[in-house]
């Protein structure tokens, strides 16, 4: 007649993990490998605005900058698709993220924004 007590049961840890998909330089490597392949001025202040970054919200206004220096060099599909892939790391982090709120950054994708 024995049965597990739910009491005696092991403990489980809380549910959030710390990953690599929760850090803040989760969704900055995205910015990094959206611009890999370009070379301009632009780039380098962008580089510099990224490492002062501090939170999610900060990061959503550098997409704008993002987008027209991908759009410069690159043309606009190719943009709407690099920023498209920054905003699902970028809402993956926000929704997952437990000192984050989603109502941090706007719901609406970047190409809507134009």
């Amino acid at each position: 007649m024995f049965f597990r007590l739910p009491w005696l049961s092991k403990r489980r840890g809380p549910s959030y993990q710390h990953t690599q998909a929760l850090d803040l330089d989760y969704v900055v490597n995205e910015f990094h490998s959206a611009m890999a392949d370009i070379q301009d001025p632009l780039r380098v202040r962008l580089h510099a605005a990224l490492m002062n970054c501090r939170t999610p919200r900060e990061l959503w206004f550098l997409r704008g900058k993002l987008f027209n220096l991908i759009c410069k060099h690159h043309h606009e599909g190719e943009a709407n698709k690099r920023v498209g892939r920054l905003d699902a790391k970028l809402r993956y982090f926000v929704d997952n993220h437990p000192d984050y709120s989603a109502d941090e950054v706007p719901s609406r994708p970047m190409a809507l924004l134009h």
